[in-house]
């Protein structure tokens, strides 16, 4: 049914502007701005007035289609000319054309339109016509929709080919006949029944009960399972079910089951031919690549090692400055020069000479990660670029692997030949901005680096030496200190905001450092982090950490303290965590829920769904995991209720201001509220003062932690048990 403004419109509509009154020239200006369809009016088969929806329904602005031929609005000049026989008798007849039918936007695409006009003056048709027009495509298609699934449930209902059940607290309540012949059961038979009958075996029957408990009302179902026949015979079985109670103790569900054996069968013997049709496609296209690939291997690469050329690694070497300074990270230049080749070339023969070369390009290529560049620019000398690290000592550390592994002998044709490498760095973008630049200071330092007596590495700065050294120093005794017995765990409590009882307590690793005294891990975690000494660390505190938790319970006769571990980031991406989470508890007793795993929130919502997968394999275990730093990683609701938390931490950053910060306050009230929300508990990190205590609490933290509460200590003898 048409709008009564647009009946309005029809009976009387406004031969032009001119001659009327102003009021009624804004009234009709008000009904074509605010018409919810498109109204258009056309003189001479061309626009003079069309309201805003019009020109939007048809891609146009209205200024835009002011003037324009009628045509433009369809497919094709035959579908323009078409409507015209049809339209042009009714409109001088002064009757209302009202038809459906295919029109065009300005941009070329189609859509289907419920049209209706009729002529402005039915006594004079040349004062123009005036047209609505609406968009029914979306309505054609819900109504066919509609038409569709109301004909599939008739179908369902009536000639199902499929067993369907009705079935609660997984017993059958009813089932048509397709269901009892699939099972071999007598009309009847299966109502009232445990679907238990239909299953193949007790453990069948229990693994598709634990897979489908989880689902929420409303939710769908999907899976695969051995049924059996009366007589014995087994088949595979596909189930959907659809959940419809609301919640319910007993779970009322609509499954449907179909036969997928044959299917099945089918699948794997089409699943052999496409394999074997993609090896023989991958073979004949492999073949064109590779003569691609070897002509364009040739012209950049050294003819004797395989290795990039000059050409190349001018290239490669300004690409990677141009990430380094898009990311600001650093981006090294390694100059290797072989000591004394050219001794052994001159001794022994050129063949001999070459196939030591092969050898060193070898042990480089060996020795570089995934994405480092190494090429031969000439004779001995090689040219490293390292893109992306994030210190000297980074590369330090490279260069001493180099020379160690060029250092072992090489045997070649019943000579064991051993060469040293002298080595100069050269680092974006303290020694130089561009590849040339870096070439020559790191083939400066190469020099240098002989000077001092070959077999060492240069830096092109004597700074960047220092810091190198300081670093390497720092590793080197961090690695003794995980076997010297220098690491302790200090323990940071967690009370109840309401009864202010200890709940557990957090475990911060230190350092007892022999000469620096006792070093908090600010000034040692990334390093462990960089080199991978995290993953022996983190491993070590989760152990001490559980055997104290376990140890503390004993004491005191009670269940175990309950104890919070904060994984790393390399720590969180460990493929074996949970196996070694699994195994500290074993070795250690600790109950698994007395144990609190914490990930920053900046980890969490690095991959997304590898958290999700790597948080649920550590919730099978039955540890609690924990958010920290909560708010400074912007997560978004959606992953946050994905992902199964027990607890976040808010970032200390909030809590320190909040009280003074309305806007500060105001985030933490938030956070608080959709917590909770989610049934996820909230602690308070770093309360110092009274007044922060204050505040939390009236946010509705369920727990506090800070200097205020308590400062961390050496493992606590009678620790609460939380």
């Amino acid at each position: 049914m048409k709008p009564r403004a647009i009946d309005t419109l029809l009976e009387s509509p406004p031969a032009s502007y001119a001659g009327r009154t102003r009021y009624t020239q804004l009234e009709y200006e008000a009904l074509l701005a605010n018409a919810s369809i498109g109204i258009a009016f056309t003189r001479d088969r061309r626009f003079f007035l069309c309201n805003p929806k019009f020109a939007e329904m048809f891609g146009w602005a209205p200024e835009e289609l002011i003037g324009q031929p009628g045509e433009v609005v369809y497919p094709s000049l035959e579908s323009y000319a078409a409507l015209g026989q049809v339209a042009t008798p009714l409109l001088a007849a002064g009757r209302q054309l009202d038809l459906e039918w295919e029109v065009r936007r300005k941009d070329g695409s189609t859509f289907l339109a419920r049209m209706i006009a009729k002529a402005i003056d039915a006594q004079n048709t040349q004062q123009g016509t005036v047209w609505i027009v609406e968009d029914i495509t979306e309505k054609r298609r819900a109504a066919a929709e509609l038409e569709r699934v109301h004909a599939e449930q008739e179908l369902i209902l009536d000639n199902a080919t499929v067993g369907i059940a009705f079935v609660r607290d997984r017993a059958i309540r009813r089932c048509n006949r397709y269901l009892e012949e699939m099972a071999g059961a007598a009309p009847g038979e299966l109502d009232g029944r445990s679907t238990r009958i239909l299953f193949a075996s007790e453990a069948d029957w229990r693994d598709a009960g634990e897979r489908s408990a989880g689902v929420a009302p409303g939710g769908t179902f999907v899976g695969e399972a051995r049924f059996a026949r009366r007589d014995g015979a087994q088949f595979i079985c596909r189930a959907r079910g659809r959940r419809i109670d609301a919640g319910d103790q007993d779970q009322e569900w609509i499954w449907s089951y179909e036969d997928v054996t044959a299917e099945r069968e089918a699948d794997l013997r089409v699943q052999r031919a496409l394999d074997a049709l993609e090896r023989s496609v991958a073979e004949r296209t492999s073949e064109l690549q590779e003569a691609q690939a070897r002509a364009q291997h040739l012209a950049d690469h050294d003819a004797l090692t395989g290795l990039p050329n000059r050409r190349l690694l001018e290239d490669r070497l300004t690409q990677a400055l141009a990430l380094s300074q898009r990311n600001r990270q650093h981006t090294a230049a390694m100059f290797v020069d072989v000591d004394r080749f050219k001794a052994i070339n001159d001794t022994l023969g050129h063949a001999i000479g070459d196939a030591l070369l092969k050898e060193i390009s070898q042990r480089l290529v060996d020795q570089l990660r995934v994405g480092d560049t190494i090429c031969r620019i000439g004779g001995d000398e090689f040219v490293v670029v390292l893109p992306e690290v994030k210190r000297a000592s980074d590369v330090a550390q490279v260069a001493q692997k180099v020379i160690e592994q060029l250092a072992a002998p090489v045997p070649i044709e019943g000579h064991d030949l051993i060469v040293t490498a002298s080595i100069g760095i050269a680092v974006y973008p303290e020694d130089g901005s561009d590849a040339e630049t870096l070439i020559r200071n790191a083939d400066a330092a190469m020099y240098a680096a002989k000077e001092l007596g070959r077999a060492n590495y240069q830096f092109f700065t004597e700074q960047m030496n220092q810091a190198a050294s300081r670093r390497l120093t720092l590793e080197s005794e961090l690695r003794r200190a995980l076997g010297r017995d220098e690491l302790r765990v200090h323990y940071q409590p967690l009370v109840e905001a309401k009864s202010g009882r200890i709940a557990g307590h957090e475990a911060l690793v230190r350092w007892q450092h022999p000469e620096r005294g006792l070093a908090l891990p600010g000034e040692f975690i990334q390093l462990a982090e960089d080199t991978g000494l995290i993953l022996r660390l983190g491993e070590w505190v989760l152990r001490e950490a559980c055997r104290w938790a376990a140890a503390a319970g004993k004491r005191r006769g009670e269940k175990a303290a309950l104890v919070a571990v904060n994984l790393s980031p390399r720590q969180f991406n460990d493929a074996k965590l949970a196996e070694m989470v699994a195994r500290a508890l074993a070795d250690s007793g600790l109950p698994p829920g007395r144990l609190e795993l914490e990930i920053t929130e900046s980890t969490a919502m690095q991959h997304t769904d590898a958290t999700l997968a790597t948080l649920e394999r550590l919730k099978k275990l039955g540890v609690s995991i924990s958010i920290d730093d909560f708010g400074t990683g912007y997560s978004s609701l959606a992953y946050l209720r994905r992902f199964p938390v027990d607890k976040v931490k808010i970032d200390r950053s909030f809590v320190a201001v909040a009280p003074d910060d309305q806007e500060q306050a105001a985030i933490v009230s938030a956070i608080v509220a959709l917590a909770h929300a989610l049934q996820i508990e909230v602690v308070a990190e770093g309360v110092e003062t009274a007044e922060q205590r204050a505040f939390v609490e009236r946010c509705g933290c369920d727990y506090l932690q800070g200097y205020l509460i308590g400062r961390p200590a050496p493992a606590p003898a009678d620790a609460g048990a939380g």
